[in-house]
């Protein structure tokens, strides 16, 4: 039972969450994979821009694969970290005695990776393709007609199923850094401000907004590198032109564009991820809350 409504949480998490900050992921890939373009904007007018030129409805180009993955996504994630959270941490059954800073946390978020990178790296090469498809301002005619016609379509290319999961590795490094900072974060932060009195309904936004914000800056280098190679053409054969891996991609980029690079798209990620995780946090406490009171 305790399981079911972790996963209940974490399911509206992920449904709150997507629907939220989609946009500015999708101007957060944008300035990443085409930092020329984006050189001298800031996400607010890069979304004006976007949306103008390419109509509202662009900004939510691709969001069917997140949508649908991410929603598995949290529900995994959540669960498996109280999951391992109790094997780490035995008899913290809640937060009430829950120590705050604890390096245990950090450990139970990292487990919670490789299983989260093979879910979501699928979901994230079929949306960068999507995000991607089509950025010449709407003037011509994109190559995909939705997220399910992009991964039909990226599977029977050469690559065939494995072109779904090109930069797994990176992505698995990225699920570390990420996750393993997101929950030790989010349950320190919470606790402290549970300490000085903070109460539940400002407590668990802020913490949740706060881990996101660390957990992305931490984890946007390898994002960038992530973006760089989940955006190349898959449809091309090997032999033609190397398929581009971590190595070679980060080396690129430090080379031709510098360290600064691989944090282009900082705000909006920051942005995305204090508004996303907030109200992520904040769904997956209310959830646990309303099926506690329906057992009632």
């Amino acid at each position: 039972m305790q399981i079911a409504k972790e996963m209940a949480g974490g399911l509206t998490a992920g449904v709150v969450g997507t629907t939220i900050g989609y946009p500015l992921d999708l101007v957060k890939t944008r300035m990443q994979t085409n930092p020329t373009t984006f050189k001298n904007k800031n996400f607010l007018s890069s979304v004006l821009n976007i949306s103008k030129s390419e109509g509202f409805a662009s900004l939510y180009k691709g969001v069917a694969a997140p949508l649908l993955s991410l929603s598995i996504l949290n529900t995994v994630n959540f669960a498996s970290y109280m999951s391992f959270r109790r094997l780490l941490l035995p008899g913290v059954d809640n937060d009430a005695n829950l120590a705050g800073w604890d390096e245990r946390i950090f450990f139970a978020g990292c487990m919670v990776a490789p299983v989260t990178a093979i879910i979501s790296t699928p979901e994230h090469v079929v949306k960068t393709q999507m995000q991607l498809d089509n950025k010449d301002g709407g003037k011509g005619k994109g190559k995909y007609t939705s997220s399910m016609n992009c991964a039909k379509t990226l599977v029977k290319g050469p690559g065939g199923w494995k072109n779904l999961y090109a930069g797994f590795q990176v992505n698995a490094y990225r699920e570390y850094a990420f996750l393993g900072t997101y929950f030790f974060c989010y349950e320190g932060l919470k606790k402290t401000l549970r300490d000085l009195g903070v109460g539940r309904e400002l407590s668990v936004p802020v913490a949740g907004g706060c881990a996101g914000a660390i957990g992305w800056t931490v984890s946007l280098p390898l994002d960038c590198v992530k973006a760089q190679i989940m955006s190349q053409d898959l449809s091309v054969k090997e032999f033609e032109r190397p398929r581009m891996i971590f190595t070679r991609v980060l080396a690129d980029i430090l080379k031709t564009r510098g360290v600064a690079s691989l944090y282009s798209g900082l705000a909006p990620s920051v942005f995305r991820a204090f508004l996303v995780s907030g109200s992520r946090f904040s769904a997956y406490e209310f959830a646990m809350r309303m099926f506690d009171q329906g057992r009632e």
